[in-house]
């Protein structure tokens, strides 16, 4: 589960524009972006085949 959760994390804290902040946030870079669509897509397919569940 730390995998999981590191990888939320850092979609979370490295998509900065997309999530919104109370400050500036800083641009980001194609890179950044694909990487983020990656970890995004990974995670979710995780979620969606039952690999990962939700604790109660």
């Amino acid at each position: 589960m730390a995998v999981v959760e590191a990888m939320a994390r850092a979609l979370w804290d490295g998509q900065t524009s997309r999530h919104g902040k109370q400050t500036p946030t800083r641009p980001e870079t194609l890179e950044a972006a694909r990487a983020g669509v990656h970890l995004a897509a990974t995670l979710m397919q995780w979620f969606v085949s039952g690999a990962v569940t939700r604790n109660p």
